[in-house]
């Protein structure tokens, strides 16, 4: 029989985990209000969309449309994504500066659209220079832009393959970039990729590799500061820096791991958000349902 105490600690991680929102990414082609009718359909409570056609928009009519539409009803959560990838941390000052300038746009928009957070990358840093200096020109960049922004969003940074020149790969380099973001005023936070930290060589797949994963972004990065996650099945080999994303099933990653991530009450109010290929939104929303924590402990 399981001691009292016991039970009761277990009862309170299975409703505390079980909090976790899920939600999917849409595809915003047909425009932003198609996404929103998809994510709808679907029963989900948060979408995730990268930003659509021109900047200049920030302030128009569909913007307001759709914030309306979304925030009617019951309200879905919106979490916005960088379409590009912003050169803020390269040395050609007249590319920075359009990347400085195109960021400040994108926070905008998303503020605009009532976004909850912003999600982006840290991108690269340019031949010849070094993982420090890139660094440094990121956190100056990231902090330009969200001083010229005519709007305010959270900035969430997300983990990447890694690999080369390309930075935010290792939660350690995280960390320190959004300490660094935090002392200059930026509202920030971190986006945790299950495919990327694959990629960067995480084994993910097993109970005991994801709960030392997860132990290590608790210790690095704060539970507090993972704002979100991107719940993502991989077929790229584990520690090959390559960039692959895979309907949940048919990848390496599986549900052993995923299990061990939705159950950990530290993360509990954390966003959860299927980034998977088009055309199974349904399917990798039941599959992930499916291992969620109940309050009776089953899934």
């Amino acid at each position: 029989m399981v001691p009292l105490r016991q039970a009761q600690d277990q009862g309170r991680r299975i409703l505390d985990a079980a909090r976790l929102i899920l939600g999917i990414h849409c595809d915003v082609r047909k425009g932003p209000l198609a996404a929103l009718r998809w994510a709808r359909a679907l029963g989900c409570p948060l979408m995730q969309m990268f930003s659509y056609r021109r900047h200049e928009e920030a302030a128009s009519e569909e913007a307001a449309r759709f914030k309306a539409a979304r925030e009617a009803g019951d309200p879905i959560a919106l979490v916005s994504h960088v379409r590009y990838l912003p050169f803020i941390a390269s040395g050609d000052r007249p590319w920075r500066e359009r990347s400085v300038e195109l960021l400040a746009r994108e926070i905008a928009l998303a503020h605009a659209l009532g976004a909850r957070g912003l999600i982006l990358h840290m991108g690269a840093y340019s031949p010849g220079s070094t993982l420090r200096e890139g660094m440094r020109l990121f956190t100056d960049g990231v902090r330009e832009a969200w001083e010229r922004s005519e709007g305010r969003v959270p900035l969430w940074v997300e983990n990447v393959p890694g690999g080369g020149r390309r930075m935010g790969g290792r939660l350690e380099e995280l960390g320190e970039t959004l300490s660094a973001l935090s002392a200059h005023g930026v509202e920030t936070g971190a986006c945790l990729d299950t495919a990327h930290a694959w990629a960067q060589g995480f084994d993910l797949s097993s109970r005991e590799g994801m709960g030392s994963f997860l132990d290590r972004a608790h210790r690095i990065l704060g539970a507090r500061s993972v704002k979100a996650f991107h719940l993502n099945d991989s077929r790229a080999l584990r520690g090959s820096f390559r960039e692959d994303h895979r309907h949940w099933g048919e990848g390496f990653l599986g549900a052993e791991g995923l299990s061990a991530l939705l159950e950990r009450p530290e993360f509990r109010d954390a966003l959860g958000i299927l980034e998977t290929p088009p055309g199974k939104d349904a399917e990798n929303l039941a599959f992930v349902k499916r291992l969620m924590p109940t309050a009776s402990g089953g899934s």
